[in-house]
């Protein structure tokens, strides 16, 4: 069995711009630790990323300025932009390592507006949904009502969220029928005290001033989510790590210091939810590694607090994902198999190394256990044959094939997209062609076997620029929901006035000096955003 490495940050930018350097948020390796390995997923929740309402149509065309620049250093480091969606100023970015998109299944956004009884967005939430190695994942990013009074319209909205916030996959159309599920974002809980012993700002400063070792139940038994999760109000089926750190909000900008005109409170939150039992032969779950706050940020009056997870997946990862060279600078040594016998923390486990792994006895062991736990599990795939052969611009017709495993069943929106051989997200198609359109079939489809597509881009299809790119085969049977299935090796276009060298594409696209970098331009215009295939991605509000 195998864990993935998720990591999450939420964070209230209070409509200021990234002017402090960010990669220290995403914990990468340093200079004094070098070998360890990166999270194979980043989930990052913004709240009040500057959206005014007359730029609601600008917001829905252009990057803002915080998601340009996490793209720029994550998709530096080898990940690429699964998914993202916004509503005004809720933010949520999904990242992935390269090696695992082509496990990617049914990836669905939605959002849920509930700002002025939902008619506006300024509160709310946003979502990416997926299914990923044989497990289903939600993953939440929401904003909430403000001010310690509010606490019942926080209730409210929480229960709307998770009743209108649905997917059209019919076994997790709500929020809390995934495998996982991790909501995080700026909730909004306040301290609320009893009239008795109802403390200042001042008061609760100097009592935060006397708690040593990170012991803060004194204050934390006033803490309003944790009374709505035991009433069973709101978030009772969601569970939360120890929290030892500060609270939060509010702090004066530019200092460490608390603005006194709130209440400091552990507004921004990183909860999470497993159904362990949904299969048989397994039962899934998410350690809990590290939960903490990140206090050098002082753009925000908010501090960001990341939290990073070990979760359980049901299928072993195949020996070609494993293998897999990522586009980072790691060593092979650091993707390896992990099992799922993760030890249980506790207090005194806080320094155990979030990296440690208990090797399997052998990797035919774990093979033997995963076929016969996972019967009931398929994995469509779509793979491309080498292209050897340069594609130059203005073909009258350029073939190649690709071989569809028995499971794959041709949608009418099924398409394949052009992309760069170094894409930085799966919105950034250069152009497609739907397979209806382009595939020929060239070997019966015998039920349970593979079958092999021709596929004939005709004139004017293809790209028009010299270069080196991938195809990658989307299945989608509806506007909103999509899976990747494939992604071809970089193959070489060239223009016929050109007088080339016989180069390795492979090779080329690696060591190419060519600036591939989308993200130099940090307003610049995402002009795939605008294809009819992700408009439901995006909400004019």
């Amino acid at each position: 069995m195998n864990t993935l490495k998720f990591y999450f940050v939420t964070w209230n930018v209070a409509t200021k711009s990234p002017s402090q350097d960010l990669n220290a948020l995403l914990d990468f390796p340093s200079q004094f630790n070098k070998h360890k390995p990166l999270p194979d997923f980043y989930v990052i929740g913004l709240q009040e990323v500057k959206s005014q309402p007359q730029n609601m149509v600008m917001d829905s065309i252009f990057t803002d300025q915080w998601t340009s620049t996490f793209n720029k250093i994550l998709c530096r480091q080898g990940f690429v932009i699964a998914k993202s969606m916004r509503l005004q100023g809720i933010v949520i970015l999904v990242y992935t390592q390269m090696k695992h998109l082509t496990r990617l299944r049914d990836i669905q956004a939605q959002y849920t507006k509930t700002g002025f009884g939902g008619l506006w967005g300024n509160k709310g939430a946003v979502s990416v949904r997926f299914n990923l190695y044989g497990c289903s994942f939600c993953l939440i990013n929401s904003h909430l009502a403000a001010h310690e009074h509010a606490l019942s319209d926080r209730i409210t909205a929480c229960n709307i969220i998770l009743q209108e916030h649905t997917y059209e996959l019919q076994e997790t159309s709500n929020i809390l029928y995934h495998d996982y599920v991790f909501w995080v974002g700026d909730l909004n809980f306040r301290l609320e005290f009893p009239a008795e012993i109802n403390l200042t700002p001042e008061e609760i400063v100097e009592q935060l001033q006397k708690i040593e070792k990170d012991k803060y139940e004194s204050l934390l038994k006033y803490d309003q989510l944790f009374a709505v999760k035991d009433s069973g109000e709101a978030f009772s089926e969601f569970s939360e790590g120890e929290i030892r750190f500060p609270p939060t909000y509010k702090y004066a900008i530019n200092t460490y210091e608390y603005d006194l005109k709130r209440k400091p409170s552990w507004t921004d939150r990183v909860l999470y939810m497993v159904n362990p039992n949904n299969y048989e032969n397994i039962v899934l779950r998410a350690d809990l590694i590290s939960y903490n706050h990140v206090p050098h940020y002082m753009v925000s009056d908010h501090k960001p607090v990341v939290a990073q997870f070990n979760v359980k997946v049901r299928q072993t990862f195949p020996r070609t994902v494993l293998a897999e060279e990522p586009e980072t600078k790691v060593s092979r040594s650091s993707i390896r198999m992990r099992s799922a016998l993760v030890m249980p923390m506790n207090d005194e486990a806080g320094d155990l190394e979030p990296d440690a792994d208990i090797e399997p006895s052998s990797t035919s062991d774990v093979v033997d256990s995963a076929e016969e736990s996972f019967a009931d599990y398929t994995e469509k795939t779509v793979e491309f044959a080498p292209i050897s052969r340069i594609w130059y611009i203005g073909d009258a017709d350029f073939r190649t094939e690709c071989t569809l495993s028995h499971d794959v069943e041709i949608n009418q929106g099924d398409w394949i997209g052009i992309f760069d051989a170094n894409f930085h997200s799966l919105d950034d198609y250069i152009t497609y062609d739907y397979v209806s359109k382009v595939g020929v079939q060239e070997t019966p489809h015998v039920a349970g076997e593979s079958r092999t597509i021709t596929l004939s881009f005709p004139v004017g299809s293809g790209v028009r620029t010299p270069g080196f790119y991938r195809f990658i085969y989307f299945s989608q049977p509806s506007n909103d929901v999509k899976s990747v299935l494939g992604i071809s090796d970089p193959f070489e276009v060239s223009s016929k006035e050109d007088q080339l060298v016989s180069i390795d594409p492979c090779s080329e696209a690696s060591g190419s000096t060519v600036n591939t970098d989308v993200f130099t331009d940090f307003t610049g215009l995402d002009v795939a955003k605008l294809s009819r295939h992700f408009s439901n991605d995006l909400s004019i509000d």
